[in-house]
């Protein structure tokens, strides 16, 4: 009996820890949901890097890019130095509400500061939303998660953190390479 109760206590402990998992990355500073890397690459240029870092920006996001015409935009474009890189980002995925499959569109700022043989990119701000009218209106994703009960927190999480992990490894490819990478199931 003793053993049984030895077994099961840990098992329970460890059932409620996985219940209410995390997911996205959270910054323990701000508590903001944030990704970020210092990745190096051997015998690159800042310059080298920044050229490689705005043309991969371009090829990945292709038409999914928004267009400099949001207000959004305009404010990240005061931020462009000559040693970093930052644009709004947009990725839609569905997510499956209950029994019935939603599209949303995330929205991101994606940085990256070069130096000599290494980058650093930022995945930062994500929030839902749309462009109307030519500007971007979103809600911060923390508050958008947070309406819903927490047994739906993962099923919106899941896509989000898959998409953050994939940019990070793609980047890092192409950084190296000088060449998207391909998915496994591209055929």
């Amino acid at each position: 009996m003793k053993l049984k109760r030895l077994v099961l206590t840990p098992v329970i402990i460890l059932f409620f820890f996985v219940s209410h998992a995390q997911l996205i990355m959270i910054d323990s500073e701000t508590g903001e949901y944030k990704y970020e890397d210092v990745v190096s690459v051997e015998g690159k240029t800042q310059q080298q890097l920044q050229k490689s870092a705005k043309d991969w920006f371009e090829l990945y996001y292709g038409e999914c890019q928004v267009k400099s015409e949001t207000s959004t935009i305009s404010e990240l474009d005061s931020l462009q130095s000559s040693s970093s890189f930052v644009a709004l980002a947009k990725h839609e995925f569905f997510w499956k509400f209950i029994s019935k499959n939603i599209k949303l569109e995330l929205f991101y700022d994606f940085e990256i500061k070069t130096k000599d043989n290494r980058y650093k990119y930022i995945l930062s701000n994500l929030r839902i939303g749309k462009i109307y009218m030519g500007s971007l209106d979103a809600i911060d994703l923390k508050t958008y998660i947070e309406r819903f009960p927490e047994k739906y927190h993962l099923k919106i999480e899941e896509p989000i953190d898959a998409e953050m992990v994939k940019v990070a490894e793609n980047l890092e490819y192409y950084m190296v390479n000088g060449k998207l990478k391909k998915d496994d199931n591209d055929w």
